[in-house]
């Protein structure tokens, strides 16, 4: 769904910005705009919100420990571009991924639960586990681990789709040839197409003498998918 920063609050803004500051994400956290100044923020979240500036500037200094200690300069240049304090701006994937112990249900907004699971995902596939757990610990491996699965998942589906339209199609117009072979003219249409009336009640017939769940082949649906079969054998 596309976004409209200008209509989007300043929360699901922050989601957007390619950099951002510890304390701008611990008063998202805390449900507050990350805009306020610090003598307009409710007394009732300062400690919170305080405790949060914390625990992201000691997850983010370990996780730098860990990159300079594997050497990985060009990490280091792009997450931590200045020291680590809650006012120095840092890159938003590293930062979100490492507020994974701070989500807690009904106080953190929804937005912000999601960019920290996306952000954990993409971590995980371009710098490896170790960054994960040093951001999250094991759960937030494992989601991370997960979450990159079903995105395989679904590409890999993406990619046999249109394969296996072709391949139904092409059964489909071998199926009507072989029964218009008989000298029946219903198989076929006037365009040279299979008919798709007679096909459906074959296969519906077939299925019903074999005691096989007719779920999913019901007429409108049927002639849905043949088209889309058919229609698939013309695309490059």
């Amino acid at each position: 769904m596309h976004f409209s920063f200008s209509k989007g609050s300043s929360i699901e803004r922050l989601t957007h910005y390619p950099q951002i500051e510890i304390k701008e994400l611990a008063r998202a956290l805390a449900d507050v705009d990350p805009n306020l100044r610090n003598d307009e923020l409710q007394k009732d979240k300062t400690r919170i919100i305080g405790a949060y500036c914390d625990y992201l500037i000691r997850v983010n200094r370990n996780s730098y420990a860990l990159l300079k200690s594997q050497g990985k300069q060009k990490e280091l240049d792009l997450f931590y571009p200045k020291s680590i304090t809650t006012n120095c701006p840092m890159e938003e994937t590293i930062l979100f991924s490492s507020c994974f112990i701070l989500l807690e249900k009904d106080v953190t907004p929804d937005v912000l639960v999601e960019r920290c699971i996306q952000s954990l995902s993409q971590i995980y596939k371009k710098y490896g586990e170790a960054l994960i757990f040093q951001c999250g610990g094991e759960k937030a491996l494992l989601i991370a681990k997960e979450n990159a699965q079903d995105k395989r998942g679904a590409h890999k589906k993406d990619e046999e789709n249109p394969s296996l339209h072709k391949i139904m199609g092409l059964l489909a117009i071998n199926l009507a040839m072989e029964k218009s072979a008989s000298g029946s003219t219903k198989w076929i249409n006037n365009a040279g197409f299979p008919s798709i009336e007679p096909l459906h009640r074959l296969l519906s017939d077939y299925a019903k003498s074999n005691g096989i769940s007719q779920k999913g082949m019901g007429k409108s649906s049927f002639y849905d998918k043949l088209r889309t079969y058919l229609n698939s054998l013309y695309d490059e």
